[in-house]
């Protein structure tokens, strides 16, 4: 009976450690980096070539997307509009690599996955709602996101070589 408790009181002890590193693990990929303070006042982010390519075309994308919807708007084609916001909305996202998930502070990782719904909402009023005024204020509260994100963050290099 004794033999049985210590083995379970090292199971017990091997899970603790396991779920404690898991944990550690999650928080590190999830919470992202910390950022420094540039000499522009802005945050810096620094990131590999790769991941800041990553994130230089994900955001070509949504300039792109926003040309589009103006355009669109017009024209007042909603339905265009809602075409052009959903390519940009979270479906968009794709698959995201651990390195930039990693390296991307939270703050920032959070504006833009709520710019990407915001995109959907825009998609999707469009659609239900059908007023071209109601999409340019969308519009318009969206580029604010989008100055606010540039006037905070800026992407450096990571001292990797990246």
């Amino acid at each position: 009976m004794v033999e049985k408790r210590r083995g379970c009181g090292i199971c017990w002890l091997l899970l603790t450690v396991v779920v404690a590193l898991a944990g550690l693990a999650g928080y590190r990929l999830f919470m992202g980096a910390h950022t420094q303070v540039g000499t522009d006042g802005r945050a810096e982010i620094a990131l590999t070539a790769a991941d800041r390519d990553i994130v230089l075309a994900e955001m070509r994308a949504l300039l792109g997307a926003v040309q589009g919807i103006t355009t669109a708007l017009t024209q007042d084609d909603l339905k265009l509009v809602a075409q052009q916001a959903r390519s940009v909305g979270l479906a968009a996202m794709g698959q995201v690599p651990p390195s930039l998930i990693q390296a991307l502070p939270l703050e920032f990782k959070t504006m833009g996955r709520g710019m990407h719904a915001e995109f959907d909402q825009i998609a999707l009023d469009a659609e239900q709602v059908g007023d071209r005024e109601h999409s340019l204020q969308q519009l318009g509260a969206l580029l604010g996101q989008c100055v606010a994100c540039h006037a905070t963050y800026r992407l450096t290099a990571s001292k990797d070589g990246g």
